[in-house]
């Protein structure tokens, strides 16, 4: 074996085996029927947030909220909506995944402007990026915006989910 297919079994090697990981994790995670009493800590919570924060969102925009509920009244109403489900009510913490109902110039406007802070500077292409944006979804209808934000509120959901098996939880 020469050094270059040396490199490549040995790379091949890390990568199966990180899939393998991946895919253990996968199965480990289940839809829950019932919660353990554990309370998770806040460290996993921000772990399963930052994952779903850094998914690859359409766009970039991450056009949807994320509420932490820790609350019992609140996740008690959340359950009633959620047809009795105990896990909602059991849980230590619910995250609700809550899409954009449209795109407005000023959602648009306020993660670019936040973007452009946490980088510390702005550049052409960028705007001009932002202008593309704000011509593209701010004249469709809140119904179309709707339906696209949905989907991209749901790319987050299984980054977190997928974060959440990771953590263990």
């Amino acid at each position: 074996i020469n050094q270059w297919q040396s490199i490549v079994l040995h790379t091949n090697f890390v990568s199966n085996k990180k899939k393998m990981e991946l895919i253990n994790k996968l199965k480990w995670r289940y839809a829950a029927k019932a919660m353990n009493g554990e309370k998770i800590s806040e460290e996993k919570v921000d772990k399963i947030l930052e994952a779903a924060r850094l998914a690859p969102t359409s766009s970039g925009l991450q056009p949807f909220e994320i509420f932490v509920v820790s609350n019992q009244e609140v996740k008690n109403q959340l359950k009633e909506a959620a047809f009795g489900q105990p896990q909602i009510g059991d849980a230590s913490h619910v995250l609700v995944f809550a899409a954009w109902d449209t795109y407005t110039e000023e959602r648009i406007n306020y993660m670019f402007d936040l973007t452009n802070e946490k980088r510390g500077f702005t550049n052409e292409g960028w705007e001009n990026y932002r202008k593309q944006l704000l011509s593209t979804y701010v004249p469709k209808s809140a119904e179309e915006n709707f339906v696209h934000t949905s989907k991209q509120a749901y790319i987050a959901f299984g980054a977190a989910i997928i974060a959440a098996a990771f953590e263990g939880v």
